[in-house]
């Protein structure tokens, strides 16, 4: 991959990326269910510690509080999935506290039983957004507390920094390096004797120069300037009054169309308002993911490969094919477009992305589920199904002796689109496959969602 021309695709891309998302004036393009230009939005973040942090985005409208999102970030950096998380509490209390805050119009509300840490990062991650709407000159610069930041990642990882802000001075840092494989760096063993001294020294730089702004560790850039950027996000987190950014902090994952070739998925982290990292997954047409340590066709593991630091590079989804795997640089490139779009804070009208859209069921012991969907205009168009069998075998209908399962999938696509819903009646005596059809459209519609 050549990237000498990334800047300016770079600076292209985002201004066309802005005129798409927020046009002035263009009302009717805004989705009313974001946050309208017309009103106030504020960010705020808890103080950090190991396990994590949380952040509120807050939007007022006449001196009330109208609307609450709430993120919560793992200690390292990555937003948690509460789609799939596993502790019930924790996701109680990020479904539930936002509107306990807008019916309290504060934050004086009950925590969450068996969740009471996140409930208090949430209190005082959406009481930092409010002091912030209340900012008056003369104040100081940084909420006191302890923030974290995190820089892009490469091909060796990234950096974290927590910082320790005391009266607008900063009192500690503590650093953190993760490695390619999303894993801490341990420094007590970690071979190269530069990357170990800067990890102890460079904290006490940091609280002397009350600043991002030192020079770098000899024999150590690389990581030194990991950490530079860690800390100066760390310190746009502790602001008392800042901008807001066009992209929220967070992780989004968003797939491309599907084909009779599969699809892929982009996995995109946002750190003020940058592109730190992108994930990129392909899968095929039965909804297997692809192994890019095994696969044969090497333009496609290239694209897999260098694709992800091409678009942190660029800071957007404009980045060139790369050769041989042209298909596969489209598919990457639209999954990467519409997280991007997912991350910005207006957003396109609908609650849908136009496309093709393929998921499947959960897999048991006979098999799982394959849905199709296209969808224009938020209507599901045409829903084609299929059944992989245990042996990963696609059944065949025409052959098929049991009636009720052949019925079923010819049948409930049709269901689908005139109820626009996966929530539809099981076909009489195929109950199961009928269940796993429709888990497979309501997985489609989420990978849709905007």
């Amino acid at each position: 991959m050549k990237y000498k021309n990334l800047i300016i695709i770079f600076m292209g891309a985002m201004l066309l990326l802005t005129g798409c998302l927020a046009v002035p004036g263009n009302k009717e393009a805004i989705d009313k269910s974001s946050l309208p230009l017309d009103r106030t939005t504020y960010i705020g973040y808890s103080d950090a510690t190991d396990h994590g942090y949380a952040m509120a985005v807050v939007t007022l409208e006449d001196d009330r509080i109208t609307d609450v999102t709430l993120k919560e970030f793992m200690e390292l950096s990555v937003e948690k999935d509460f789609s799939s998380y596993e502790y019930y509490p924790s996701v109680q209390a990020h479904t539930v506290l936002p509107q306990r805050f807008v019916e309290a119009q504060g934050t004086e509300v009950d925590s969450i039983s068996g969740a009471t840490a996140s409930s208090n990062r949430y209190k005082q991650a959406v009481e930092r957004a409010l002091e912030s709407a209340k900012s008056k000159e003369g104040q100081n610069k940084y909420f006191d507390g302890i923030f974290q930041g995190r820089s892009k990642a490469d091909n060796h990882g990234y950096g974290i920094a927590l910082v320790e802000i005391k009266d607008d001075r900063i009192v500690r840092v503590e650093l953190k390096e993760v490695d390619e494989k999303g894993e801490l760096k341990d420094f007590s063993t970690y071979p190269h004797e530069p990357s170990r001294q800067a990890h102890r020294e460079l904290p006490e730089r940091f609280v002397q120069s009350n600043s991002a702004g030192i020079d770098n560790f000899t024999g150590a850039t690389h990581s030194t300037d990991k950490y530079k950027e860690a800390v100066r996000n760390a310190l746009v987190k502790a602001r008392i009054e800042k901008d807001l950014p066009n992209l929220i902090d967070g992780t989004y994952l968003a797939v491309s169309d599907v084909s009779n070739l599969g699809y892929s998925s982009a996995r995109v982290t946002v750190e003020n308002s940058f592109i730190v990292q992108v994930d990129l997954k392909e899968y095929d047409q039965n909804s297997v993911e692809k192994d890019f340590d095994l696969y044969e066709y090497e333009p496609s593991v290239n694209a897999n490969r260098e694709l992800p630091w091409a678009f942190v590079a660029a800071q957007s989804p404009r980045v060139d094919m790369v050769t041989g795997a042209t298909y596969s640089s489209k598919q990457c490139i639209q999954a990467v477009e519409r997280a991007i779009e997912k991350a910005a804070l207006i957003k396109r009208a609908g609650k849908y992305f136009d496309g093709v859209f393929q998921a499947k069921s959960k897999i048991d012991e006979h098999g799982y589920a394959i849905a199709v969907v296209t969808i224009k205009d938020d209507q599901m168009t045409n829903v084609e199904l299929k059944y992989i069998d245990a042996d990963g075998r696609e059944r065949d209908f025409d052959t098929y002796e049991y009636e009720p399962s052949v019925i079923a999938y010819r049948e409930l696509p049709k269901r689908f689109v005139t109820a626009n819903s996966y929530d539809v009646d099981a076909i009489t005596g195929a109950t199961s496959s009928s269940i796993k059809y429709r888990e497979a459209v309501k997985n489609a519609l989420e990978m849709a969602r905007r």
